[in-house]
């Protein structure tokens, strides 16, 4: 069966799915929630770990247990700041697309 020539033809699936992925804001947005997320998985976790057996076990004789425990919440305030840091980064994009607004 032929279509006719005035019909436009149906959008793919990733259109679908995904239908401002093309625009640049989007694209910007997705970048940094990518971003964040392995910062905020990789920087407390590797820091947990490389200060436990590095710095408080090695360097300053703590035994395995209160390394743990003062590395652990050390990985805490980490996600703390990296999810501080996030959020001023969000504000001042927003912030920056207001003025840019008003200026239109």
């Amino acid at each position: 069966m032929a279509t006719p020539a005035n019909v436009p033809p149906p959008p793919s699936t990733m259109a679908t799915l995904f239908p401002n992925f093309r625009d640049q804001e989007v694209q910007s947005a997705v970048k940094n929630l990518l971003t964040y997320s392995l910062v905020i998985l990789i920087v407390p976790l590797a820091s947990m770990f490389l200060l436990k057996q590095y710095f408080f076990e090695a360097l300053l004789g703590f035994g395995a247990n209160d390394a743990l425990t003062y590395s652990a919440i050390i990985a805490v305030i980490l996600v703390h700041v990296v999810l501080g840091i996030w959020l001023l980064a969000a504000t001042k994009q927003e912030d920056r697309k207001k003025r840019e607004n008003k200026q239109d």
